[in-house]
């Protein structure tokens, strides 16, 4: 390894990132463009104030009490009333209302007479977050009625209000939401998006950049620059991805995770280490993918393509255990499947190191995986490219 050979390169690359509009916009553009859309979108993180409707049709003291309490919590609110069934329908096919809640004929009698006094819950579940925050609204607020009617029918029989109160709550649940404790969207999805970003930007712009040098047939003009040595050729070749997107993951974890609220409540050393790794091994992936194509729109264009699908089977949005076998293997393949399990372990549960080792491990073999394939493919494109010469050479002396 010759750093004065390397740094010749470095200098050539960053000639290339600078002349090439594409890639220039790609490195320097898109990261800022996305992130702020992205943060942008999820600013508010949680969805407040979901719109429901109500239709009483018991119109007593009880059922407006009901609805006074389901409108005072703090994640939906009632802006449609309706006089029967088939107007609430109509609201919720509108999309006027994620839902509606339909109190009976009957229903305060049936509560003073202390039988059973149901309620009806109508959920539009293309939007499944909204209807879960309108269930659990609806069943906290019906969990309290509940445990009022009890009481007083305990006190009726001549038990004190404390005992009451107790038996009519016999087994409680206590529940302690930890690492996302708000549940909202916004936190279980944001620190996995922001680093995808990155990820794809790097693979867009070093796959341009790979494919650019073979479109221009410069591939064996830096391969001699280097002295055919796969050390000087790819840390002159990527060593400024590295550093420039090693700097967006501190702008990431030091600016923009605190910007909206994101805690890094591991070890931010560690999870420098890891980025680091993670970084590397992409690099050498993107580096492999992106010299099997031969135009620079070509590597773009698949690599764009495959950001979505790549997303999906790592593990964030459903199970990887749940997912066929082969799609598995293919995962556990991806750099970006570990690295997602080490932020959730170590920057947002902080589990103890004993817990995410096995992560770094993966990395680091992947890491090796990377390195091995990127080494064989420059020593074939290096073996073709010198014997493409050597035949031009043989034909131009013939």
């Amino acid at each position: 390894m010759e750093l004065k050979l390397i740094w010749r390169l470095i200098k050539k690359e960053a000639l290339l990132i600078f002349n090439d509009k594409s890639i220039f916009l790609v490195l320097f553009a898109a990261p800022f463009l996305y992130l702020f859309l992205i943060g942008t979108t999820y600013i508010k993180k949680d969805e407040e104030k979901v719109s429901i409707g109500a239709v009483d049709l018991d119109h007593t003291t009880s059922s407006r009490s009901f609805l006074n309490k389901l409108n005072a919590t703090q994640k939906v609110e009632i802006t449609q009333t309706y006089n029967n069934l088939l107007e609430a329908k109509d609201g919720l096919s509108n999309f006027d209302i994620q839902g509606y809640v339909n109190i009976p004929h009957g229903f305060e009698k049936k509560l003073k007479m202390k039988e059973a006094s149901p309620i009806g819950l109508i959920l539009n579940n293309t939007r499944f977050l909204p209807s879960n925050d309108i269930n659990k609204a609806v069943n906290l607020v019906a969990l309290e009625y509940a445990l009022d009617s009890r009481s007083t029918f305990f006190q009726s029989k001549g038990v004190s209000p404390t005992l009451a109160k107790t038996y009519a709550d016999p087994v409680s649940i206590e529940v302690h939401a930890v690492y996302n404790p708000t549940n909202n969207y916004g936190n279980f999805l944001l620190p996995f998006v922001l680093f995808l970003i990155l990820n794809q930007t790097l693979l867009i712009g070093l796959a341009e950049s790979v494919a650019s040098d073979r479109e221009k047939g410069l591939t064996l003009t830096h391969f001699t620059a280097s002295k055919n040595n796969f050390l000087n050729y790819i840390i002159g070749k990527t060593a400024i991805y590295f550093v420039l997107f090693f700097a967006y993951t501190l702008l990431v974890l030091l600016v923009v995770f605190p910007l909206f609220h994101l805690q890094i409540h591991g070890n931010l050393f560690m999870l420098l280490v890891a980025s680091s790794i993670f970084l590397i091994t992409t690099i050498l992936y993107g580096w492999f993918v992106a010299s099997f194509f031969k135009t620079e729109i070509g590597a773009m264009e698949v690599i764009a393509f495959t950001s979505y699908p790549i997303f999906l089977i790592t593990g964030v949005t459903w199970s990887i255990s749940q997912m066929p076998m082969f799609i598995q293997y293919i995962a556990n393949l991806l750099p970006l499947r570990p690295f997602f399990v080490v932020i959730k372990k170590l920057a947002i549960m902080d589990v103890d190191s004993n817990l995410y080792n096995k992560d770094i491990v993966h990395l680091l073999l992947l890491l090796f995986i990377g390195y091995a394939l990127a080494f064989l493919r420059f020593r074939h494109l290096q073996r073709k490219t010198v014997n493409k010469t050597i035949t031009v050479i043989n034909f131009k002396d013939s």
